[in-house]
């Protein structure tokens, strides 16, 4: 799946798609597609931490049981969505 703007769907699309709008609000130069993909799997770890930090605000949202979400979401091939994006923003604030 291509996304129209260069981001590979390969499960890590979100998180490709937030570090490199990251980088470009930073000034900083488009990330080359290895750099963008080490970055969007950092922001990844970093999400799910944040799941686990944020349980007792987190866990009612999430589908299924939490441990299993936050596990799966750590998965490179796991695409993210709404509460990825929600908690991407805390990361990144």
């Amino acid at each position: 799946m291509d996304l129209g703007s260069g981001i590979p769907g390969d499960g890590r699309c979100l998180f490709r798609s937030v570090v490199h709008g990251a980088c470009l609000r930073a000034g900083k130069p488009s990330p080359t597609e290895s750099q963008e993909k080490e970055l969007a799997d950092e922001l990844r770890a970093t999400v799910a931490d944040e799941f686990i930090k944020r349980r007792a605000d987190t866990e009612w949202f999430v589908e299924g049981d939490f441990d299993t979400y936050v596990a799966q979401m750590r998965q490179p091939h796991v695409w993210g969505g709404e509460p990825e994006l929600l908690m991407s923003s805390h990361v990144l604030q």
